[in-house]
């Protein structure tokens, strides 16, 4: 992280920061296993599977949230963030073994046993990093907590035990909710040494928002396990068989209609269907549960709306 000095045009110096570094982040984590892991193999592998990763939302969850917060250690922010994203990474592999999907990731191609003892590498140093970057316990029991969480809410993925509309948001509150609420309470703690109720609150409902934006790119991509397992917010609606497209995209996903034959066929049966229309209205509605949330924030007016331009970003 560093600062970039401006004049404002009123005489008064104006300091911005500028975003995380995720080239840095991606680094960080790579001089993290290779100082912690002896084993020649497994650090290959790690740091093989650390170099495909493309994205690093989550650190910049941790990172917006310390900013906001008025955090000033460099230092400390750059390698909670980077033990936050090792512990995402380990999250990620655990479920495409569990999901038996991602099957063109380097991880899947491996033996499961090999893949799933490296992801519970990646996991314990996750914990030991975060561990490291402050004092106080509470930034690791609030990491463990959270991760508990998330883990719960995949046990009701797997278990398939959430059937309605309702089951299904609130599992995903866990599931997603809690990964996403994990680097946002661990920046604001990190800055302040404070749990927030407001920021855990309106992250569950980023969790979701994030959660339909997957459920919707997937339904591009049938051959996407969790319409294998049809196990989706989307399912959910198409097995009301509203209209007949429905009835042709429930048969397409289960393989036993060869109609859809290209991109434009599916589109075309998933607008007729009303599932794009449905979705959109259910991440809308969690868009507008997490503003209303957001407003509670108590912080500096200036802060809080760069906050929420932060967050809303891609949404």
């Amino acid at each position: 992280m560093s600062h970039l000095v401006k004049w404002n045009g009123r005489g008064e110096v104006v300091i911005e920061q500028i975003c995380l570094d995720s080239v840095r982040i991606k680094e960080k984590m790579k001089e993290i296993v290779d100082e912690n892991i002896l084993n020649e193999d497994l650090k290959v592998k790690l740091i093989s599977f650390i170099e495909e990763k493309k994205q690093f939302s989550f650190a910049e969850l941790a990172y917006y949230h310390y900013i906001a917060f008025d955090g000033k250690n460099d230092k400390a922010i750059e390698l909670l963030a980077s033990g936050i994203e090792l512990l995402i990474l380990s999250a990620d592999i655990f479920d495409d073994i569990e999901d038996k999907d991602n099957l063109q990731a380097s991880w899947m191609k491996l033996d499961p046993s090999i893949a799933t003892n490296a992801a519970t590498a990646l996991y314990t140093l996750s914990l030991q990093v975060i561990g490291s970057v402050s004092n106080h316990p509470k930034l690791l029991s609030l990491t463990l907590q959270y991760s508990l969480q998330s883990l719960q809410g995949q046990h009701v993925d797997l278990n398939l035990t959430a059937s309605s509309e309702s089951e299904y948001i609130e599992m995903i509150k866990l599931k997603s909710g809690s990964l996403v609420t994990l680097p946002s309470i661990l920046g604001v703690y990190l800055a302040t040494g404070e749990c927030n109720e407001t920021v855990e609150e309106y992250s569950r409902y980023l969790g979701v928002v994030e959660q339909i934006a997957n459920d919707h790119y997937g339904l591009y991509y049938p051959n996407n396990n969790d319409f294998k397992t049809r196990h989706t917010l989307a399912f959910n609606y198409l097995k009301n068989k509203f209209n007949q497209s429905s009835i042709d995209l429930l048969n397409f996903y289960a393989q036993e209609n060869h109609m859809i034959n290209n991109l434009e066929d599916l589109k075309g049966k998933l607008r007729e269907s009303g599932v794009i229309q449905y979705l959109n209205v259910i991440k809308n509605l969690a868009v507008e549960n997490f503003k209303e949330s957001f407003k509670k924030l108590r912080l500096d007016e200036q802060r809080k709306n760069k906050l929420l331009i932060q967050l809303l970003r891609g949404i």
